[in-house]
């Protein structure tokens, strides 16, 4: 898709975009090993030529089965389910699947063939309350009911409804939890097993410490994503479909070149761990859990590392940095981190008051 072209004896590489040609300055000296440096920025291009080029397909999809900006139609829900599918082949398979799980349970209080029109406030009320009555949990109720409001702001933007009858108000609010992290001993011992019994095992926890990223995006990310020559890594975050350039620490591009140098040789549409699932590494460490006597069951889980690496960074960078790091749409739910540090701080200072006592 791309090419190198050398001038002035530095790397460049020329590409198109949507038929347009492209110049892009590697800025590096043109030599065996900045070579291999380039076609890693080249297949990071690539990849994100070939993500513009699916948005541009989909957009293309919508306009002809009557989707466009300057169109208003009052349309099914059935209908505007069956065209919005086309926008969900952007998202990952469990998005998919909690989307259609979401909707399965919409259609038990309203009929198919209703007009989105017709779709009321008092709809997404009832919505809330049906799930409620299944004894779901709280983060459940709002992801079912988050996917079924996508779909309306997806209508909105698409000039079928004026406004959405979705709102977050009608929600149950969250339930605050106590941040729990891996202590540093529990956290060695779990990278040791895990390098004992597998490299890819380790690499995978210790590349979910090191970015904070949720399991299912870490699994996702294929080769041309990294882009070594600007330390960043191209994402596009499950839970939100939002594309995300993730900085690359010197910590965590340090591993990365050390530990990982077998993706070098990787077609940028290979996935850096393609033996692994969501549910194979889950099992995985549950397994080493049991190995190494920790018995709390949900307390400490692939999520952990992530509550890690945000506790980690609280501590040097303010909110909105670790807000960003994370993904977060709103600070409110990175606060929690730094709840985590206020009490660890006090606790300090109570100590230092104490000894002070004690020695008057």
């Amino acid at each position: 898709m791309g090419n190198f072209n050398i001038v002035n004896d530095k790397i460049y590489i020329q590409y198109r975009v949507l038929g347009k040609r492209k110049t892009f300055n590697t800025k590096l000296v043109a030599t065996k090993e900045n070579m291999e440096k380039a076609k890693l920025i080249k297949k990071g291009i690539e990849e994100r030529i070939e993500i513009k080029n699916k948005e541009v397909k989909i957009r293309n999809i919508l306009k002809s089965v009557g989707f466009s900006n300057d169109t208003t139609k009052d349309i099914t829900i059935e209908k505007a389910t069956d065209i919005y599918k086309y926008k969900l082949e952007l998202t990952s398979k469990s998005y998919q699947t909690r989307f259609w799980v979401a909707m399965n349970n919409f259609y038990k209080l309203v009929p198919r063939n209703i007009k989105v029109s017709k779709v009321t406030y008092e709809h997404s009320l009832r919505f809330v309350k049906l799930l409620m009555d299944q004894k779901l949990s709280i983060i459940t109720v709002r992801s079912y009911y988050d996917h079924v409001k996508v779909l309306f702001q997806f209508l909105v933007k698409n000039k079928c409804l004026l406004t959405s009858p979705f709102t977050n108000e009608v929600l149950p609010r969250k339930t605050k939890k106590t941040i729990v992290v891996f202590g540093k001993d529990m956290l060695e011992d779990i990278l040791s097993t895990a390098k004992e019994s597998d490299d890819t095992f380790y690499n995978i926890l210790s590349m979910l410490l090191l970015t904070g990223l949720r399991p299912n995006d870490l699994l996702r990310i294929k080769v041309g994503q990294i882009n070594f020559a600007e330390r960043r890594i191209h994402l596009r975050i499950s839970k939100t479909n939002k594309e995300f350039n993730m900085p690359m620490s010197q910590s965590l591009f340090a591993f990365i070149t050390d530990n990982m140098k077998y993706i070098m040789n990787l077609d940028s549409e290979q996935l850096i761990f393609p033996d692994y699932t969501v549910p194979r590494l889950g099992r995985r460490f549950r397994r080493l859990k049991k190995k190494l006597g920790i018995k709390e069951k949900f307390v400490f889980s692939l999520k952990t590392f992530r509550r890690n690496f945000a506790t980690h960074y609280a501590r040097g960078l303010n909110i909105q940095d670790v807000a960003f790091l994370l993904s977060h749409d709103e600070i409110e739910t990175t606060r929690s981190f730094y709840a985590s540090m206020i009490v660890d701080d006090v606790r300090k200072k109570m100590d230092k008051f104490d000894e002070k006592q004690d020695h008057e």
